[in-house]
């Protein structure tokens, strides 16, 4: 009896064995199926936003794309070229300025700070700075890191020549936009305020601080104004309209190594897509900020007014998606340079966009990508070449459309040359002229001619939409709302429009 049970303990071990090893292969090849499936999925957009850039390219885009999926980086490259001149073209390696990206390393910087105890958000200015009026003397170092101290935008020119006192007087003596904390009004010289803290609480240079408390333990070798000793070389030129050279920001007036007032802290710094990928890799860590710092960061106490479906945080705009995740996002451009910095830390994507080459549509390609990515079948818009060519013949078909109508526009446009298009940007500032001196017919015409040049624009027809709306027809209005809502299903400005006007 006892070995027939020990038999059968052994069958029944056996058997939980086998079991075991059945569950372990089924769930391996579950989980093998959804990483292949997941890998062919990743593939599959990657190729779709290559060729997309690819397009984009050839209209005259010049910069560097690097792009995160699911948690991977499967796009670094660069577009068009760095020195045009010379035809030398852009790699990941190539240095831009990066504009209003500054501003989350003069954030970050602050919280490291009140990490270190030396400051707090809290503090108001005049712990900082002497003589301050008593209109600002309420302002926090809370207020300046989201733009809500009522201060303006600027007191000078990016490049223009001034001391620190100098500074200081013109800022404390401009007057006030509202009520400090009642409000959001975006402020550079909030932001060039905030560097000053810094200088003053450390002992020293913006630049210093942030190297040894943000960018040398997250491995960013290429980020400063002049500190790394840059391969001048592989410093971007920047080019405005029609390849115009505006030339390097190193080569522009500053203070010795770094940008004077106006600009430093609150834009400038100059880095590569790559090392700004090191610092949002940095910032899933602990690394730099602790877990109560990246809260503050990206979620900071708001205002009475406020939720956190759409904010700005410290140096981050901070949005909620429709599918229930978050975006962290901020842009920067000096008209010139254009950077955009996406990042959606939910779902392990992450965008990052740089130019220095002015480009209609460069401001847009991130947004554009992003749809790729997360709304399926969508197809990207690709701008048409802005050149002489192009809006000659864009202006061209708008007199037709207001001398002659639609029709013959619509003929005339379908019987161009083949090297011609019209220009969607020019289409509709034209047809918002139209709109604000109620020339509803006029501006339904310009919109409709954009929409058969642009059938795949949300854009195209969300203008349309607003077209009729002003005019009146809530029918047609509702219907090319409702068709670029089709085009684009994160487009809210249309799907409020449409349930207001379905009340």
């Amino acid at each position: 009896m006892r070995q027939a049970k020990r038999h059968m303990d052994t069958i029944n071990i056996n058997r939980q064995k086998m079991k075991r090893i059945s569950i372990a292969i089924l769930m391996t090849l579950f989980f093998y199926t959804i990483s292949f499936a997941q890998q062919k999925n990743t593939s599959k957009l990657t190729k779709q936003i290559e060729t997309y850039l690819t397009e984009f390219e050839k209209n005259g885009f010049a910069g560097t794309v690097l792009v995160e999926l699911d948690g991977k980086k499967v796009i670094s490259k660069g577009y068009g070229f760095r020195n045009a001149e010379l035809k030398e073209k852009n790699t990941p390696n190539t240095i831009f300025d990066i504009g209003s990206l500054t501003k989350q390393f003069t954030a970050a910087a602050i919280l490291k700070l009140e990490m270190q105890g030396k400051l707090s958000t809290s503090d108001t200015i005049t712990k900082y700075f002497q003589n301050v009026p008593i209109d600002k003397s309420a302002i926090t170092i809370h207020d300046l890191l989201r733009h809500q101290s009522g201060l303006q935008s600027n007191v000078g020119e990016d490049y223009d020549p001034i001391t620190e006192t100098a500074f200081l007087d013109s800022l404390m003596i401009s007057p006030l936009q509202f009520k400090i904390g009642s409000d959001f009004s975006y402020s550079n010289i909030g932001y060039s305020l905030l560097a000053l803290i810094i200088e003053k609480v450390s002992g020293q240079t913006y630049e210093q601080y942030l190297y040894e408390n943000l960018w040398k333990s997250s491995g960013m070798e290429t980020t400063g104004y002049s500190r790394p000793n840059f391969d001048a070389d592989l410093i971007a030129i920047g080019y405005g309209k029609n390849y115009v050279n505006w030339g390097k920001p190193t080569e522009k007036k500053w203070n010795g190594n770094a940008p004077y007032r106006h600009l430093l802290g609150n834009g400038g710094i100059l880095t590569t897509s790559e090392d700004m990928f090191k610092w949002h890799k940095s910032l899933l860590t602990e690394n730099v900020l602790s877990i109560e710092a990246k809260k503050k960061l990206y979620h900071p106490t708001i205002r009475a007014n406020e939720n956190y479906n759409a904010i700005y945080a410290y140096g981050w705009d901070v949005s909620k998606t429709n599918r229930n995740t978050f975006r962290v996002w901020h842009n920067g451009t000096n008209n010139i340079f254009y950077a955009d910095f996406m990042r959606f830390i939910d779902e392990k994507t992450t965008l990052i966009l740089m130019s220095n080459k002015t480009f209609r549509g460069t401001d847009q390609l991130n947004f554009e990508i992003a749809k790729i990515i997360f709304n399926k079948n969508y197809k990207p818009t690709i701008p048409k070449t802005d050149n002489e060519i192009n809006q000659k013949f864009t202006q061209e078909i708008i007199e037709i459309i207001l001398n002659k109508g639609l029709e013959e526009a619509t003929l005339r446009y379908k019987n161009r040359l083949s090297n011609t298009d019209v220009l969607e940007y020019l289409l509709i500032r034209n047809g918002y002229e139209q709109l604000s001196q109620n020339k509803f017919d006029e501006a339904i015409g310009i919109f409709k001619m954009n929409c058969i040049a642009n059938p795949n624009s949300f854009n195209a027809y969300d203008s349309l939409g607003e077209a009729y709306m002003n005019k009146g027809d809530k029918i047609s209005a509702i219907k090319n709302y409702e068709k670029s809502l089709q085009l684009d299903p994160t487009n809210e400005n249309a799907e409020e429009m449409i349930k207001k006007m379905k009340q």
